[in-house]
């Protein structure tokens, strides 16, 4: 469950995060950013607000079924203010570096095939990170300011002060999580779960 406050958060592109408010993914795809230390992707934190960014974000990157909601999204992008909606939990972490198992996530995610693929290969020799997420929208989203420190390629964002959870319901009910979490295990031909 949430807790009472966080200074933690998790940078995801605005469409994305938009498809998690809305329970259409439950699924992030991580390598790393520029700014990552060591340029690999990390999990520091098992709960955290989701960051809605707007940096890379492109609608041709996405299926194009998908294409309205960065519409939505791009229309709400404000350089003073970001707005954190939603609190994530990571359920599991899976790891996969062929082609087969990212074509297999597929329909799990707004991301064009193309774009999954690339994501895939930066770095070869590292593999994917598949975060399983547990969301839960707040009843009182919290609006800050964008400050300096939050910028650049980097995954993870320290928050100025403890910002409050508040009151947050599951996006999705624990029945329908599990069936989410199923499918893309078996998808990737997995059924046990994977240590975070």
């Amino acid at each position: 469950m949430p807790p009472a406050r966080s200074e933690t958060a998790l940078k995801e592109w605005a469409v994305a995060v938009a498809a998690m408010d809305r329970g259409n993914q439950i699924i992030l795809l991580r390598k790393g950013g520029i700014r990552e230390d060591g340029k690999h992707f990390k999990i520091e934190h098992h709960g955290f607000f989701l960051y809605p960014t707007y940096f890379h974000e492109a609608q041709a990157l996405l299926k194009p079924e998908n294409r309205a909601l960065f519409d939505e999204t791009i229309s709400e992008e404000d350089d003073a203010l970001v707005t954190l909606r939603i609190w994530a939990e990571i359920e599991e972490k899976l790891e996969i570096s062929d082609e087969s198992a990212v074509a297999a996530l597929d329909p799990f995610h707004i991301f064009t095939s193309e774009f999954a693929a690339k994501r895939a290969h930066w770095k070869p020799r590292h593999p994917l990170h598949v975060l399983l997420l547990r969301c839960y929208r707040l009843q009182q989203p919290q609006a800050l300011p964008v400050m300096p420190e939050y910028a650049g390629c980097k995954s993870w964002v320290k928050l100025t002060e403890e910002y409050p959870v508040g009151v947050a319901s599951p996006v999705l009910t624990d029945r329908q999580f599990e069936t989410k979490v199923s499918q893309i295990k078996a998808a990737l031909g997995q059924s046990a779960p994977a240590k975070i």
